[in-house]
């Protein structure tokens, strides 16, 4: 079996890693994977050991690139796949329409987010929307809630949409030495207390949020340090804030990193302020390094983030709601041990890559056997 994996571009964003750490797991059942961006990746382009690693190289369009389609038409004919996932993004449009010129191919898209919240109250765009899926064969998603935001917009029967989890792997990451190098790093001692968040520096992702809560947790304790991890359009902008609101000693900047696990185990807390969430891999991550979260509650964080069981949830975008249970929880050695290793168990049973990697199997030879293949 051949399977293609489209993703936007190789970059470490939540959807291509997701479909890369899904790639390396295929390929140790000896299925061959092509693991195509639409776009040139980034100076750190994410790639698949023992996999087909290309690039398109399109441009963006508004609409569609008749170039990038026909480049991905010429690559579906020379690979050849038995199944075609893409993975969110502008991958779903190039699917949709490759759908029409291939159409024994199946295809699935990989829905990782609340699709609800990226069409807004436009009904052109809920329509385009819905023309777009009615060429995609099946869709998961990353949870419940995204499962069944989904069929409520879009209108697609139940058989058509199913929830496979995130494959979280899991290394050991030696905590004490992760801690010392850490703080060495940033010029921090053993009695400063790390919170960490992970993500591209997007307006999705929320960083003011963070900074506001940062103002008044240095006002109470400033052993109490920031770690912000990622690059982004926006990291310029949230660098100029950090200076004008006077946290130059509190917040931290690490960059990009395909080390995540290593870095968050040296940490004290995850924290998550974004306005929109699927299931995020990030605090799933977290957890496999036992180090709980806090988050607001919005989309599918509630499905990873119980609250005072495997971290704590703030209802809505409140900083001084989000600060004083920070400042609690770090308060807590016991209740964050407590936390932690509920979070980590969570991901140990549910999260497990083997056993999501044996859904997705399942599905491409479903969608095989409909069409005939």
């Amino acid at each position: 079996m051949k399977i293609l994996q489209l993703v936007t571009k190789r970059q470490f964003r939540g959807a291509e890693v997701f479909a890369a750490n899904l790639s390396k797991e295929l390929l140790k059942e000896n299925i061959e994977i092509v693991f195509a961006g639409l776009y040139s990746p980034p100076q750190h382009a994410l790639t698949v050991e023992g996999a087909r690693n290309i690039d398109l190289n399109g441009v963006r369009s508004k609409l569609i690139s008749w170039s990038l389609l026909q480049g991905l038409k010429n690559l579906i004919e020379q690979e050849k796949p038995d199944v075609i996932q893409a993975n969110g993004s502008d991958t779903l449009k190039y699917a949709a329409v490759l759908k029409l010129l291939k159409p024994t191919i199946p295809i699935t898209y990989r829905n990782i987010s609340i699709i609800s919240n990226w069409i807004g109250g436009s009904i052109p765009k809920l329509y385009f929307y819905k023309k777009l899926f009615s060429s995609i064969d099946h869709v998961t998603c990353v949870g419940d809630v995204a499962r069944q935001n989904f069929i409520n917009t879009i209108g697609f029967t139940s058989d058509r949409v199913t929830v496979i989890n995130r494959g979280i792997p899991m290394h050991t990451v030696n905590r004490s030495v992760a801690r010392v190098e850490l703080r060495e790093k940033f010029s921090l001692d053993e009695g400063h207390k790390i919170v960490v968040h992970v993500g591209n520096f997007s307006p999705e992702k929320n960083h003011t949020f963070l900074l506001d809560v940062f103002e008044q947790i240095k006002e109470t304790d400033n052993s109490i340090k920031l770690l912000l991890l990622g690059e982004g359009m926006l990291m310029q902008e949230i660098k100029s804030k950090v200076e004008a609101k006077g946290l130059a000693d509190t917040v931290f900047f690490g960059g990009f990193t395909n080390q995540v696990q290593d870095i968050i185990a040296g940490c004290d807390l995850f924290a998550l302020s974004s306005k929109i969430e699927g299931v995020p891999g990030v605090i799933l991550e977290a957890a496999a390094q036992k180090i709980p979260a806090i988050a607001v509650d919005v989309g599918g964080v509630k499905e990873v983030v119980k609250h005072n069981q495997t971290g704590v949830l703030i209802p809505t975008h409140d900083p001084n709601r989000f600060a004083e249970e920070l400042l609690l929880l770090l308060q807590d050695d016991q209740k964050r041990t407590e936390l932690a290793q509920n979070a980590y168990h969570m991901v140990e049973s549910d999260y497990d890559p083997l056993v999501n990697l044996h859904k997705f199997i399942n599905l491409y030879k479903e969608m095989l056997a409909k069409n005939g293949r």
